[in-house]
């Protein structure tokens, strides 16, 4: 962990900030305003899914409005843990290169997912019925199907803390068994493509609202957790008295 007092600030305050935004903006924008839970059922005709986008028209587009503004800041969020993977690394940083990378590609699929969803409500009723419901499918399949970058992202978090050998790990070894995790119940998202009906389906319990709630589950898990970690040795470095002569611990 870094002694720069400044440096354990600044993580402190992204890795909160960020975590917390996107919870409280992505639910904002997906229950309240678009009004995505219970999801459209992909059985649906399409008839009634121009009706769902037209009934709810300007909720859908300040509803994905606000979640394309909850992935602003996640960017900072996977910067945070992939630099704490950096430190426990040792040698050539696979394990942090991996996570730059799933993150990066969480931030696209995330705002690809409002987009569809958002360029669905723009036209609809205005153009063939098809096409609406062809956008709301690949909106909620963008959603669920790539889900091994996140895998990927969870088991480099899991390693990483297992390789951890500081004195005083930053997280703990239980993170490590719910990243693990998190990242086999995301699989069941691959569901969707081959099912339309049951809870295997994009409005189902198994191919949509486990993985997603695991998501958000494993965010705070890794988050909590670090923050402490955090603020503790914020607390120490505060605490130290600094040398006659010497620059205050703020500064160095």
């Amino acid at each position: 962990m870094p002694t720069d007092l400044k440096a354990l600030k600044l993580e402190l305050f992204c890795l909160r900030t960020s975590a917390h935004f996107l919870t409280f903006f992505f639910a904002l924008g997906w229950v309240v305003c678009a009004k995505f839970l219970p999801a459209p059922s992909p059985t649906a005709s399409a008839e009634e899914i121009v009706g769902f986008y037209v009934s709810n028209e300007t909720g859908i587009r300040i509803g994905v409005t606000l979640m394309m503004l909850s992935f602003g800041p996640w960017a900072a969020w996977g910067a945070v843990l992939a630099a704490w993977t950096r430190r426990v690394e040792t040698g050539t940083p696979v394990l942090s290169y991996i996570q730059i990378a799933s993150f990066t590609i969480s931030e696209m699929i995330g705002v690809l997912c409002a987009l569809l969803w958002g360029v669905a409500s723009f036209r609809a009723g205005d153009i063939a019925p098809e096409i609406t419901m062809t956008l709301n499918d690949m909106g909620w399949l963008m959603f669920l199907l790539p889900w091994p970058p996140f895998s990927a992202w969870c088991i480099a978090v899991g390693i990483a803390v297992l390789r951890d050998e500081s004195p005083r790990p930053v997280l703990p070894r239980w993170v490590a068994g719910l990243s693990f995790l998190t990242a086999f119940l995301y699989a069941p998202a691959l569901l969707p493509l081959f099912f339309k009906t049951s809870g295997f389906a994009f409005d189902g319990l198994l191919g949509m609202y486990l993985p997603l709630l695991i998501f958000f589950v494993w965010v705070e898990g890794v988050t909590l957790p670090m923050a402490r970690a955090l603020k503790q040795k914020i607390r120490e470095l505060e605490a130290q008295p600094s040398a006659p002569g010497a620059p205050s611990v703020s500064h160095v």
